[in-house]
């Protein structure tokens, strides 16, 4: 199994290409992204949208957790 996947952050009216780990909580990826393209941003509830399947992963959970592969489109969505 790969280790990491390339998928396409959508950050509002751009998105750029990253790689990301898979076995990496929502939640600090998020942070992570945060840390990079959104400093002194603090978010209180999200979730990360899968825009090309459908799905909506917990900020608990890990991305190995669900079926994300490499090409997927993704949004961070606050709640």
């Amino acid at each position: 199994m790969e280790q990491h996947i390339n998928i396409t952050l959508r950050l509002g009216d751009r998105d750029v290409d990253i790689r990301i780990p898979q076995r990496i909580e929502v939640r600090r990826l998020i942070r992570e992204i945060d840390s990079i393209f959104n400093p002194g941003v603090k978010r209180t509830k999200y979730q990360l949208r899968i825009v090309n399947k459908g799905l909506l992963l917990d900020e608990g959970k890990y991305l190995s957790d669900y079926p994300m592969t490499t090409g997927d489109l993704v949004e961070i969505e606050e709640i």
